[in-house]
């Protein structure tokens, strides 16, 4: 889910309430007002994941979303008039970009990476963009997978996380917590100092991410 000097955090909230289905209508009630707060509240009705450079998003408005309709349907209503277009990679991942921007790249499908930053003048394509979000979601999800002390673990949360150069996980705070503390003292212990996939040059951090665990027996 960014400012103009760096990455801007999501308010806190619930967790996303369910992945989303192009074919499934969902209750919406999201005013009209500032864009980016908009977008924030559709990403926690629907799960479906965006990625955008923040300045897309300054000044404008989004329409008010109010009643039933799909993912796709409601994204499209809240986004007219704004000169913004939803470029899907898959039913729950979009970029939001500008038609004139619209670029061809092929996309790699987002996991649970929910992305909101603010790109510099010096900016990596949204293919490798997007390669990177999906490597480090697969990465910071097999160290919760693999560490005794996450693995049989329930919780969602959001974290600002910040990688250095050399893909070291230097810094962890919790946005949005599980509910439960000792949950996410956990999570911070088990990531931080983690190595990952180095950030390509031209991502400003920290970057907003979503972390998700169900414990083996379905809760």
């Amino acid at each position: 889910m960014l400012a103009a000097i760096g990455a801007t955090v999501l308010a806190p909230a619930v967790a996303p309430a369910q992945d989303a289905r192009t074919d499934q209508r969902i209750a919406f009630d999201i005013p009209a007002q500032k864009l980016d707060v908009a977008l924030t509240q559709y990403f926690r009705v629907t799960g479906v994941q965006l990625l955008y450079d923040s300045k897309l998003t300054t000044g404008r408005r989004s329409n008010a979303v109010q009643g039933n309709y799909t993912p796709r349907e409601a994204l499209l209503l809240l986004l007219r008039g704004t000169g913004l277009i939803a470029r899907y990679s898959r039913a729950s991942a979009a970029i939001i970009t500008t038609p004139e921007n619209d670029e061809i790249t092929p996309l790699v499908p987002l996991g649970r990476v929910v992305v909101r930053e603010k790109i510099a003048v010096t900016r990596p394509s949204t293919f490798e963009r997007m390669a990177f979000y999906g490597r480090l979601e697969s990465e910071l999800h097999a160290y919760l997978r693999t560490d005794r002390r996450t693995q049989h673990l329930a919780f969602a949360a959001l974290v600002s996380v910040r990688i250095a150069e050399t893909g070291a996980v230097t810094d962890i705070q919790i946005d949005r917590g599980s509910g439960d503390p000792r949950k996410d003292r956990l999570l911070t212990e088990v990531l931080i100092g983690r190595t990952v996939s180095a950030p390509p040059g031209g991502i400003v951090q920290p970057l907003l991410i979503s972390l998700k665990g169900r414990h083996p027996n379905g809760d």
